[in-house]
């Protein structure tokens, strides 16, 4: 998100693409509960609304799809809508998993286990979540085994 952006960026220049995804990650660790929430609050439901209006950004479109979710069969669409609704009422905010790490059915597994998380507990794994997924995202921006000739 831009806040995280604007925050980390105080931290230039930066060696290379991990440095900087470390970077991002530090600053997620120092926020309190409150603000880990916060971040996970801005991630669309997985294979939600969004999903099917084809409206998520071309990044989300791509991981869900690495994942099988656009592949799903209605059976695992509803299991996966019913389990993003608990999910989302019990702790306030969207389950958030790397999809480009797992396939939709350690997905659904996922998100079903996580269910029985305690709230501060599942806000610190959906934020180590969001640190996966910004550095991947990060790294494709970068060619990963290129070296950088000046810091970012």
């Amino acid at each position: 998100c831009s806040l995280c952006a604007a925050a980390v960026w105080r931290e230039r220049p930066f060696r290379d693409a991990e440095n900087l995804a470390s970077c991002f990650g530090d600053f997620i660790d120092r926020l309190p509960i409150s603000g880990k929430e916060g971040i996970l609050r801005l991630h669309p439901d997985l294979a939600g609304r969004l999903a099917q209006a084809g409206q998520l950004t071309s990044e989300s479109t791509r991981e869900q799809a690495s994942a099988g979710l656009n592949t799903m069969t209605e059976e695992e669409r509803q299991r996966m809508t019913n389990l993003n609704k608990r999910y989302t009422q019990k702790f306030g905010f969207p389950f958030v998993i790397c999809a480009r790490e797992n396939k939709k059915d350690a997905i659904l597994r996922g998100l079903g286990e996580r269910l029985e998380n305690a709230p501060q507990t599942e806000a610190i794994t959906g934020a180590n979540e969001v640190k996966k997924i910004c550095r991947l995202r990060l790294l494709d921006l970068v060619k990963p085994d290129s070296q950088l000739n000046s810091p970012l």
